[in-house]
């Protein structure tokens, strides 16, 4: 069983034990709070910030934008 501890370097939150309950263990501790000294075994770390994804939307949308007006604009001459 897994178990919270108090990492001795950074004062957050870390784990002991067999390693097979991290997941249910990290998403027990809040945000921010996570020792990062050693590895989450089976757990999946998320990025901290968004902002790449929304890009990526709004380069997608553009470029669907676009492709709509040049089909738009070939209807015209056809």
């Amino acid at each position: 069983m897994c178990y919270r501890v108090e990492c001795k370097k950074c004062g957050n939150y870390g784990w002991g034990g067999c390693g097979e309950h991290t997941a249910t263990l990290y998403a027990s501790i809040d945000k921010g709070k996570h020792c990062m000294c050693r590895p989450w075994p089976g757990v999946v770390i998320p990025k901290a910030s968004t902002s790449t994804t929304t890009t990526t939307t709004t380069t997608t949308e553009a470029a669907a934008t676009t492709g709509n007006a040049i089909l738009l604009l070939l209807h015209q001459y056809i």
